[in-house]
């Protein structure tokens, strides 16, 4: 009979306990050259991954975005540099969760701007009689059509992950206006949605204009494409919304908003012509697929160069400040 293989006892020798310790210490060392003193705040967000179970809110998307930014921040002084301007972004996927928790104690039948939004703009943009534009495509649409307006609503969020990362690249200052416009205009509409929470338009034609705060949250005319390729995406998508009723301002609108207004200065004519391209595409979508009001998206815009205008008086100091601070570490 062969003999039994022996289990292998673990490693304790001195020499092993010893390496291990420098490792330890060599990490510890990175970590402090990265951060100083506060070299334990790149672990910070792993502390959201118990807060989202105890909420029953433990998604993988969660899961994955709290561990890239954690190797991020741990990784090297640009994924540092990377995290530190991401900070508005960040902050942004975390006012989506908190909204989630807040939504049950301000969502009341009352408050909801329902039938009332409609009146408003069927006043100031109608599509004929008693016709607003959503109303209108809900009747008139086509599968290319559908296609068509659902490629922006589709790539909106890789979008601005990748002109953001071109921006960090090309333009440090405008890579930092353009998450702060982002930043400020999802705060107003967080805000919004809680005090003065609207129903978007296929909420009214399908239940009227009685308020259901329970009532299930629906891609609209995005549907009809999961209907057509015989996928469930832009339900599954779409189910996982934090409130229905967050149809004002149109938040899809504001990303190709704020791009424009980032880069305006620095940009190239036919640059400054494509990001109006893709605002004018994203305004139009909205509308076709039946997700807002063509109020809500002109309202983002509107919230969006005023924030900008803002944060153009709060940033430019810091902004030449932090280009010398790189000039000076590039040197």
């Amino acid at each position: 009979m062969q003999k039994q293989k022996q289990m292998r006892p673990p490693d304790r020798s001195p020499e092993r306990t010893v390496a291990s310790h420098i490792v330890d210490l060599d990490f510890v060392k990175h970590l402090r050259r990265l951060w100083g003193r506060y070299w334990l705040l790149p672990f910070v967000p792993l502390a959201f991954l118990p807060v989202s179970a105890a909420f029953g809110q433990m998604r993988i998307e969660i899961v994955v975005v709290v561990l890239v930014l954690v190797a991020l921040g741990v990784a090297s002084t640009q994924t540092r540099s990377f995290v530190l301007l991401a900070v508005p972004g960040i902050a942004v996927a975390l006012g989506y969760e908190i909204v989630r928790y807040l939504r049950p104690l301000y969502l009341k039948p009352e408050r909801v701007l329902g039938c009332d939004l409609r009146a408003v703009e069927l006043a100031w943009f109608p599509a004929g009689n008693n016709l607003t534009w959503p109303d209108y495509f809900a009747i008139h649409n086509a599968p290319f059509w559908d296609a068509f307006f659902a490629i922006p609503y589709t790539v909106f969020w890789a979008v601005a992950v990748i002109w953001g990362a071109v921006l960090f690249f090309l333009d440090r200052p405008g890579m930092v206006r353009f998450l702060w416009t982002l930043a400020g205009v999802h705060a107003v509409a967080f805000v919004i949605w809680l005090v003065f929470p609207a129903a978007p338009p296929w909420y009214i034609q399908l239940h009227g204009c009685a308020i259901d705060i329970g009532a299930a949250p629906s891609p609209a005319a995005l549907a009809r494409l999961d209907e057509l390729f015989n996928i469930d995406y832009f339900a599954d998508f779409y189910s996982r919304a934090p409130t229905v009723f967050g149809a004002l301002p149109s938040l899809h609108c504001s990303f190709p908003a704020a791009a424009l207004v980032a880069s305006w200065r620095t940009s190239p004519a036919w640059q400054r012509a494509l990001h109006a391209a893709y605002l004018a595409w994203m305004l139009a979508a909205s509308v076709y697929l039946n997700h807002h009001w063509l109020l809500d998206g002109l309202t983002s815009v509107a919230i969006v160069f005023l924030l900008y205008a803002l944060i153009e008086r709060l940033l430019p100091r810091s902004g030449r400040a932090s280009t010398r601070i790189e000039t000076k570490e590039n040197a």
